[in-house]
């Protein structure tokens, strides 16, 4: 479908440069296509009631759309206006969209996308892992937390050391940052005073 619908724009983008140039005056000037300047830049990830997250490339009006975040092939559409797009679900049906500022398409069937917007990963390092993955979790961030270096002091026991992807990193809310955590030593930590 995504080749028809490609060929299909071809098509008719040809027939409409034939159609322009068959009525412009001998000694007119070549006209030239501007894209359509949308609500928002439709172009990134988008949350649909949850952990799905399909992708939108817009090229000069052209709408690619990653649906592997549901199993589904990828879908094709057009920009129509400012705040309307068109997309063929190859697998279900042809929709349109009205695009809501600051980031919403709202799809003729009544459902919602909401655009993600990269947030600043927090620094974690330093703190417990429990504070830690409390801090990372208010921030929108899934975490996985796993032991690493052994603490020989026993002054560092659940500190974490180290956080991928690093703080201040722009990420996606949902993405997942690991941090590691000192764990105390194989002998235990019963020093003597």
């Amino acid at each position: 479908m995504k080749i028809q619908l490609s060929k299909g724009l071809a098509v008719l983008g040809a027939v409409v440069a034939l159609a322009v140039a068959a009525a412009a005056p001998a000694n007119a000037q070549p006209v030239s296509v501007q894209a359509i300047p949308t609500v928002f830049d439709l172009n990134g990830t988008y949350n649909v009631g949850g952990t799905a997250r399909p992708v939108i490339s817009n090229v000069n009006d052209i709408l690619t759309i990653n649906m592997s975040a549901f199993g589904r092939p990828a879908a094709s559409g057009v920009v129509i206006n400012s705040d309307t797009i068109v997309v063929t679900f190859p697998d279900d049906a042809t929709y349109g969209a009205k695009l809501l500022w600051p980031g919403t398409i709202q799809w003729s069937n009544g459902s919602f996308w909401a655009k993600l917007v990269p947030v600043a990963v927090p620094g974690v390092v330093g703190l417990d892992k429990t504070t830690a993955r409390q801090r990372l979790v208010a921030a929108g961030f899934a975490v996985s937390s796993l032991p690493g270096t052994r603490d020989l002091t026993c002054e560092r026991i659940n500190r974490v050391y180290s956080q991928s992807p690093a703080a201040g990193t722009l990420a996606l809310p949902g993405s997942l940052v690991s941090i590691r955590y000192y764990q105390p030593p194989l002998a235990g930590c019963d020093i003597l005073d």
